[in-house]
């Protein structure tokens, strides 16, 4: 069994904020999301869209202060797409946010456009990465498909509130058990094809709900996804929480690897722990979870020391 997910990637926290409004990208480097995405998109007025994009490569260096991957969200329309794209593109920008993606031919003009940026900004080839969103019911039906379009593709999210536009249905308690079909199908998809599964049990919408929003997050991950967007910083903590493996799945994942490695060792692939039996399975399973674990210290040390190697030179 692979990890079924890109390795040394972490994004249980992605922070989107409108590109143009400076009280909000200034601190956003002292947040501690794992990515923050400068969005070009849904917070920007149509009007102001075109005169945003100019500054993007300005603020890109100001927000990766805290050592958080950058991203950014742009309009995925035909008038403003690829000039979103050109803004932004340069060597501090870890990946493009693609929302309303229905077709392959979307991706495969987007990673045209990125090879060419890269080749001629002498960046690392493939470095830009793409986060898609589904959001209509076209992109969802195609999604398998989409998926295995780009190896640039590292993360696929269902857009809620868009999706249940298109799709009419309610986003409702009463609704749940529709909207955990197209929610469970993201994380099958995500899985398969070695892309990480975000999103939340819920609607991101309702940030000043606390509660719910832990609640949403926590069922999130144990539905197999393993991170959601956020819209305002009070959010960071709770999904940095809730996507990462807790204290007592650490010690128990310790606990199963030492036991069938030791059966290994005599000769066997089974065992048993608290009086259930463990075989390979649960040790796979135990190694997943401590080198998420693993990842996460790491990460977290990188954004502290990024913070404060910031902050103590300022």
């Amino acid at each position: 069994m692979g990890i079924n997910y890109p390795d040394n990637l972490i994004r249980r926290s992605r922070l989107i904020i409108p590109a143009n409004k400076n009280r909000f990208f200034e601190k956003a480097y002292l947040r501690n999301a794992d990515a923050i995405v400068l969005d070009l998109e849904d917070s920007i007025p149509t009007l102001e869209k075109k005169s945003t994009r100019t500054n993007i490569k300005d603020i890109i260096p100001i927000v990766s202060r805290g050592g958080s991957d950058v991203l950014v969200r742009v309009n995925n329309t035909d008038e403003l797409l690829q000039q979103d794209i050109e803004a932004s593109v340069c060597g501090e920008l870890m990946g493009i946010y693609l929302p309303k993606v229905e077709t392959i031919e979307q991706v495969e003009n987007v990673e045209s456009l990125l090879n060419k940026l890269e080749k001629e900004r002498e960046i690392p080839l493939g470095q830009i990465k793409l986060g898609i969103t589904i959001e209509t019911t076209k992109g969802y039906l195609n999604m398998k498909e989409i998926a295995q379009s780009s190896e640039r593709i590292d993360s696929i999210t269902l857009g809620t509130e868009d999706f249940s536009v298109d799709s009419g249905i309610e986003i409702s308690t009463e609704t749940e058990n529709g909207f955990l079909i197209p929610r469970m199908q993201v994380v099958l998809v995500a899985r398969a094809y070695n892309k990480l599964p975000l999103g939340l049990m819920g609607s991101i919408s309702n940030y000043n709900d606390l509660n719910d929003i832990k609640r949403n997050a926590t069922l999130a991950y144990k539905h197999g996804f393993l991170g959601a967007s956020c819209v305002h910083p009070k959010n960071v903590a709770i999904l940095n929480q809730s996507f990462s493996p807790t204290e007592e799945e650490v010690v128990f994942a310790e606990r199963v690897v030492e036991k069938i490695e030791m059966s290994l060792e005599q000769g066997s692939a089974t065992n048993t722990l608290d009086n259930k039996m463990i075989d390979y399975a649960h040790y796979e399973k135990a190694k997943k979870v401590l080198d998420r674990h693993n990842k996460i210290l790491k990460f977290e040390l990188k954004k502290k020391q990024a913070r404060e190697s910031w902050i103590g030179g300022s």
